[in-house]
């Protein structure tokens, strides 16, 4: 990781970390790159009430380099992967911070095949954006890029997500959270298309109430009003759309390591799993690995973050790949995580089974597992310290083969992530709270 971007863009506060010269200046370079090359750049954003600052300062930028830009409005991120390989873009860029609070923004960037930009080309943004003097020439006259209204290009969007119903799947009384971020525009026209049978909630964004109390990262509403009112299946999104939580008629929640689980039994059983193997990451349950294991399914397993997943799914040739967290790739449908694509998938596997995802699941038993976060000034200065790594070798000797201890400082946040599984909820906690409690004391949080 560099110093602005991260795993997944630059990422942070809006307005102190992630601000308009910072805008400016990556499209300024994005739009002449490389050597002074006029792009088509398509350009879209998340529901946040800065999105539209960044969006006039990204456009600036790359207008001022001559560049053209094509401007989606409010769409997901994994949409902008689709179009941009689709209609033969220079690069992709999505204004959003994800699953973060509404104050917080983003911007990620995609190469002319829809894949996360490259690390070299990031790090030399980076040192552009530090430099004193903006030395790249200025376009002027008729050079000067021009803005194209590009909404229109959703549509194919929802036509290509739409295609992926195998068969008629408005069977189940669906509730979807739409997080009040980009599913919240797409979601109508989608099911009107698939014709399926779902109320919606937390699709009416006000700039700052994207991801509040509501989508994939706060589901607690979304199972409340299910378990009241009845439904077979609730899914919530997340702010961008580009992962997807479910949870069963009995309130269980289905996260993306099930997901993938039921994903690649499915892809078995017809013959197209290629190798027979799918690709998780360093965050996976336990009881998922033993379960695809069991099944003859091989695991590659790699570090957090779907570019990741997405590398080692390109690399190996494979079609399946996913974090817990729900970001899940079809690599044979788009090189992304996409929490729509993923729901017509689940959804194509529950109406062929005519089985609830409760049976579908009998044969997975997750571990126990508990994650906290807690925040840091120094993440590399934390993870380097001595007794902190004393104290993560001890639990890992007392957790021994039935349980294990990761401490990973997060990619998009001032975040150190602690996560222990275990046999039982009450260890998970324990070990949980005592390195908390260690950081919080030696770093004085």
């Amino acid at each position: 990781m560099g110093k602005y971007f991260g795993t997944d863009g630059v990422r942070g506060l809006a307005g102190r970390d992630v601000h308009s010269t910072i805008a400016y200046r990556i499209g300024r370079y994005l739009g002449q790159y490389p050597n002074g090359k006029v792009n088509k750049i398509l350009i879209a954003r998340d529901t946040r009430v800065s999105g539209e600052m960044l969006l006039a300062a990204l456009v600036a930028g790359l207008t001022s380099s001559g560049s053209h830009v094509y401007n989606l409005g409010v769409s997901t991120t994994p949409s902008i992967s689709f179009l941009v390989n689709k209609h033969h873009f220079d690069f992709g860029i999505m204004i959003s911070a994800s699953h973060n609070p509404y104050f917080d923004n983003g911007i990620k960037i995609f190469n002319s095949i829809g894949e996360k930009l490259d690390e070299a080309v990031e790090l030399e943004i980076e040192k552009y954006i530090d430099a004193l003097f903006d030395d790249l020439p200025l376009s002027t006259g008729k050079e000067i890029g021009r803005i194209y209204d590009s909404k229109h290009l959703i549509q194919e969007y929802l036509d290509f997500i739409a295609s992926k119903a195998r068969r008629e799947i408005s069977k189940l009384h669906l509730l979807i959270d739409c997080a009040n971020g980009s599913a919240s525009l797409l979601i109508h026209p989608l099911l009107e298309r698939l014709h399926l049978n779902a109320d919606i909630i937390n699709d009416n964004p006000t700039g700052t109430n994207i991801n509040d109390l509501c989508g994939s990262t706060h589901i607690g509403n979304l199972k409340k009003s299910m378990l009241a009112n009845g439904y077979d299946l609730g899914i919530a999104f997340d702010g961008d759309a580009d992962r997807l939580l479910m949870i069963d008629h009995t309130g269980k929640t289905i996260d993306g390591d099930a997901m993938i689980y039921l994903a690649a039994l499915d892809l078995k059983s017809r013959g197209q799993l290629t190798e027979n193997k799918v690709v998780i990451t360093i965050m996976s349950n336990i009881g998922v690995k033993k379960a695809l294991s069991r099944a003859g399914i091989d695991l590659l397993e790699v570090a957090v973050g779907d570019k990741y997943v997405q590398t080692a799914l390109k690399k190996h040739q494979l079609i399946l790949g996913g974090e817990q967290s729900g970001h899940l790739i079809f690599f044979d449908d788009l090189n992304t995580g996409d929490g729509l694509l993923s729901m017509v998938k689940m959804l194509n596997i529950i109406a062929a089974s005519n089985k609830t995802v409760s049976q579908l699941l009998k044969d997975l038993n997750s571990y126990p597992q508990f994650l906290k976060n807690i925040n840091v000034s120094n993440k590399k200065e934390v993870m380097a310290h001595d007794g902190l790594k004393t104290l993560i070798t001890r639990i890992e000797n007392e957790l021994g083969p039935s349980g294990r201890i990761l401490i990973r400082p997060s990619g998009t946040e001032p975040l150190i992530r602690i996560m222990v599984e275990a046999e039982t909820d009450e260890l998970c906690h324990r070990y949980v709270d005592e390195v908390y409690a260690y950081i919080e004391e030696a770093f004085v949080i």
